[in-house]
């Protein structure tokens, strides 16, 4: 199976943002940054994270700097989709992050948080392993039993998906990261 989905992501998302429905979406952002001002990364952050200027960079073919540098870090969005809802032009701000996230990862660019816990998925089936101190106090509150989760059954769907050579790309480039360090 290949590593990547696509041979060249930036290429990719350039179609994507110019000549796709995606496109379409975007090319109708008059910067109004109702976006922005919505945000409660953006606000959080004061500003340094910024729907905006990633549908910016966007539009003006900046797709190297939004998946490589990861400047500005689209995995900064909490995909809560307040920008999308407030926006007078209905511009599919979702989706757009979405896309550069899934062409950020195809290159193993994945924040060291999403891709620990992808790996605790991939071995445990679940993101949190189900602790014995927590089994007991869902007993002691009338809970029902965790359902048990097929290892298997999720291993193999990441595996016939791009999913696990995606994980084992980025978790490779972590790790010569760290060594470099």
């Amino acid at each position: 199976m290949e590593k990547n989905i696509h041979s060249n992501p930036a290429a990719f998302l350039r179609e994507e943002f110019t000549d796709s429905e995606l496109g379409v979406s975007l090319s109708v952002c008059y910067n109004c940054s109702t976006c922005s001002t919505s945000c409660p990364v953006a606000l959080e952050t004061r500003g340094k994270f910024n729907p905006r200027s990633i549908i910016q960079l966007a539009n003006f073919g900046y797709e190297e700097r939004l998946i490589k540098d990861l400047s500005p870090n689209t995995w900064e969005c909490s995909m809560c989709e307040v920008c999308q809802e407030v926006c007078p032009q209905h511009v599919d701000l979702h989706e757009v992050f979405i896309t550069i996230k899934n062409a950020a990862a195809e290159l193993g660019n994945i924040p060291k948080s999403y891709s620990s816990e992808t790996n605790q998925v991939y071995l445990h089936g679940k993101a949190v392993p189900l602790q014995p101190a927590i089994a007991k106090r869902r007993a002691q509150l009338g809970l029902p039993i965790s359902p048990e989760v097929s290892i298997s059954e999720i291993q193999h769907l990441m595996n016939f998906t791009p999913a696990k050579a995606i994980l084992d790309q980025a978790n490779a480039k972590s790790s010569s990261q760290e060594e470099s360090a």
